[in-house]
This record gives C-alpha cells, structure tokens and sequence, in this order.
C-alpha cells in the first residue's frame, strides 16, 4: 500500500468535519472553563469532567480521522464510528439534563451536522480505509458505521444517565 492509498483526500466533507469538530469543542471548552471552572462554582464536578471528555475526544478523533499518517488509515472506519458515538451521547445528555440555552442549542446542531458530514465521508472513503475489509464500503458502510455509532452513544449516554443529576 504507498502513502497516496491512505491518504483522506482534502475536500468539502473534510473541511467540514474539521470546522464542526473544532467548533463543538470549543464551546464544550467554553462551558468547562467559564460556566463550570470560573463561574459561579454550581457546575458539578461530573459535567466538567464530560465538557473536558468530550473536548478531548472530537480533536483527538477528528484529528486521527483527517490527518495523512498512513498508520491511521485502517483505523478511520472505526474513528468515525466514535465520533458518531460521542455525538449522540453529547446530544442525549444534553436533552436528558434539561438546561437548555441558546449555546446548547447551537453545539447540538453542530453536532447533528458533523453526523452528517462523517457518514458522507464514510460513504465516499475508499476501501483501504474501512479496517482491512471488516466494514462493507460506500453506502453500505456508512450505513452500518451509523447505525453502530448510533448504538454506542445510547450505551454511553445510559452509562453516565446515573451520574448526570
């Protein structure tokens, strides 16, 4: 396999993911430092805990997802797979606890969008790419990688439900 087989090509979708990602962890950022750790100190420790979590989890895996390190490349199915996962957990917690807000709302749109743009992207990534076959490629597997990344964000969101007061 040489270098121009596992390297993401650069174009709309990525682009997009990469703003997306940048975006909703920059406000995930936001509501850790000036909401929970500078503010008026009512933030429970468990919620910036998971403002941290998830803003380490979308550059960390939107950054595994587009760069052209050709290691990476087989794991790209499954990175996007997780990144659907922590998305549909952040937007379950967010509908779950209730303090909903004009931020809030704009990070869950934010996050429906970056669904979106990395399912298009698992529907246009090239074979290589989808953990040496396990994944069917195209549609198929954007599909699947959705469904499943759906399916774990729900796992994840009724793990913490216990600990979100």
């Amino acid at each position: 396999m040489n270098s121009t087989e596992t390297r993401p090509s650069v174009g709309a979708a990525q682009i997009g993911i990469a703003l997306l990602a940048l975006g909703t962890a920059s406000i995930h950022l936001y509501l850790f430092l000036i909401e929970g750790f500078l503010g008026n100190g009512k933030m429970l420790p468990i919620y910036q805990l998971l403002f941290v979590g998830n803003v380490l989890a979308y550059v960390t895996l939107a950054s595994a997802l587009l760069l052209p390190i050709s290691p990476l490349a087989r794991f790209r199915s499954f990175v996007r797979t997780l990144l659907i996962a922590i998305a549909v957990a952040s937007i379950a917690s967010y509908f779950y606890v209730g303090v909903l807000d004009v931020v809030g709302n704009v990070d869950k749109a934010i996050e429906i969008l970056l669904i979106v743009l990395v399912t298009v992207h698992a529907a246009t990534s090239s074979p290589e790419e989808d953990l040496a076959g396990r994944y069917a490629g195209g549609v198929l597997g954007a599909a699947v990688q959705l469904v499943i990344g759906i399916a774990v964000g729900v796992v994840m969101f009724l793990i913490l439900t216990p600990f979100m007061v």
